[in-house]
């Protein structure tokens, strides 16, 4: 029964206000998804990277880990290109999947990017990123998993009935995302990132509902920043922040991390963090708590957060989260050569 209910809210709210993006908690580790201004930000030569995130697979009776109403894995890859004045152009690319109300309704996107990272001043200590992101994206719907208030009889639903819905089997469109980033030190031991991004910038019109006129795909927008106090020689203090609105639609994270280097390349990260939906309006109210821990080691980096929901959602799914698995690899040269390095922000 849950199954179903979940199948039918995720069904209308999309059918009534358009589909709405994809985001992840670890913000911080998906930097493509955050924003195109971070493809080629780091020290290396290339990065892979890899998250899962799974919603509410305790929620519904029957269900499996890998069955759940909400999953969206994805993939990326991006590089520096070092410039001879020590600026450097980034490049990249982003595969994702998503699934919603078990399967109901799925999107897959698959995005490029690029951005030119500036230097300023003579020292490197503070540069500029601007970057943009092309993506081609498709939307399917699964018809027969979605129920209508004209197939009820009473308080009985007869599958049988027809809806009056003609539903589309699938939307596709290309879009593009746009966005900018500062990161530099302050002082030798603060340093700080900020950035935004607008997605959607095209506004395309789609709509799965064949008989109505389509829809302009809403503007998101987001702004995302962050410290690094390094204390001594191997700790840090890391706050963070990101607020995001679509349409109606808001949420704000925000949350420490507290940091330790082992050595050079091997660290230990532990952070707490909140989210919040709709914090400018009249209906606010806090939704998850969430949990973090990473540990880095010779490039490789394995990120796990799990989301402990604290709205009144929690009425519904049996008090599940989400659970988010990230992993990271850092290529490095064979040769290290310094100038050939960007200062980056820790995440």
């Amino acid at each position: 029964m849950k199954k179903f209910y979940i199948s039918l809210i995720v069904g209308l709210s999309f059918l009534a206000a358009g589909a709405q993006d994809i985001h992840y908690t670890q913000f911080y580790n998906t930097p493509l998804t955050t924003n195109p201004a971070l493809t080629g930000v780091f020290n290396g030569q290339y990065r892979i990277g890899a998250i899962y995130r799974n919603q509410w697979f305790s929620a519904v009776g029957g269900s499996t880990f890998f069955n759940s109403p909400f999953q969206t894995p994805s993939i990326s890859f991006d590089m520096p290109i070092i410039l001879k004045n020590g600026d450097a152009v980034g490049v990249g690319a982003l595969i994702f999947y998503d699934e919603a109300g078990a399967g109901s309704i799925t999107t897959f996107s698959g995005q490029v990017s690029a951005s030119y990272i500036k230097h300023l001043g003579k020292d490197g200590r503070h540069q500029i990123s601007a970057g943009f992101q092309v993506g081609y994206t498709q939307y399917k719907l699964s018809s027969a998993d979605q129920k209508f208030a004209s197939q009820y009889s009473g308080n009985d639903f007869n599958p049988n009935m027809a809806s009056g819905v003609s539903l589309q089997p699938n939307v596709n469109y290309v879009n593009l995302n746009a966005g900018l980033l500062y990161f530099g030190k302050l002082t030798n031991t603060i340093s700080m990132y900020i950035g935004g991004t607008i997605f959607n910038t095209t506004e395309m019109k789609v709509n799965l509902v064949s008989d109505q006129s389509k829809q302009s795909l809403n503007l998101r927008g987001n702004i995302c920043g962050g410290l690094d106090f390094t204390i001594g020689r191997r700790y840090h203090i890391l706050p963070s922040v990101l607020w995001q609105r679509q349409s109606a639609t808001s949420d704000l994270n925000t949350g420490l991390g507290f940091g330790y280097d082992i050595n050079m390349r091997t660290n230990i990260t532990l952070g707490i963090y909140n989210r919040a939906n709709n914090v400018l309006d009249a209906y606010h109210q806090a939704d998850a708590v969430i949990a973090y821990a990473a540990f880095a080691v010779k490039g490789f980096k394995l990120g796990v957060s799990y989301d402990f929901t604290v709205s009144k959602l929690s009425d519904g799914n049996s008090g599940a989260g989400g659970l988010e698995i990230s992993l990271i690899y850092i290529g490095m040269p064979k040769v290290y050569d310094e100038r050939k390095m960007m200062f980056c922000p820790r995440f």
